[in-house]
């Protein structure tokens, strides 16, 4: 379970979220199934996150962050459509949406996960 959380968690999704709205904005088309599923993939991480340390929870998140940065700054063309903030700046609130997400679903399925002393 701690091998699959780190693997999943370890998917720069914050870039991969801006990768494909961005590409679904420049077909003109809509970005249909992007909400739904980011939501089941932070409630999946969140889930597995609930038998691992908060700080590696952190610390991976940020590792993540900080890849999707550097991939969006070699993928995604900074031509003005990420207003006000610019795209490293969308890509890093992203970035924190889907920790705060993480440690939000880790809160409520941590109670699950701990072993009860009899």
């Amino acid at each position: 379970m701690k091998t699959s959380w780190l693997i999943l968690t370890l998917i720069p999704a914050p870039f991969l979220f801006h990768f494909f709205e961005y590409g679904q904005h420049i077909k003109r088309e809509e970005a249909s199934f992007l909400y739904l599923g980011t939501v089941i993939f932070v409630i999946i991480i969140g889930l597995l996150s609930g038998q691992i340390r908060i700080r590696y929870v952190i610390l991976v998140n940020v590792i993540t962050g900080l890849l999707s940065m550097f991939l969006a700054m070699y993928f995604i063309p900074d031509d003005g459509w990420f207003k006000p903030v610019g795209r490293d700046v969308a890509v890093i609130i992203v970035a924190v949406v889907f920790l705060v997400g993480q440690l939000i679903v880790r809160s409520f399925s941590r109670p699950f996960f701990v072993k009860k002393e009899s």
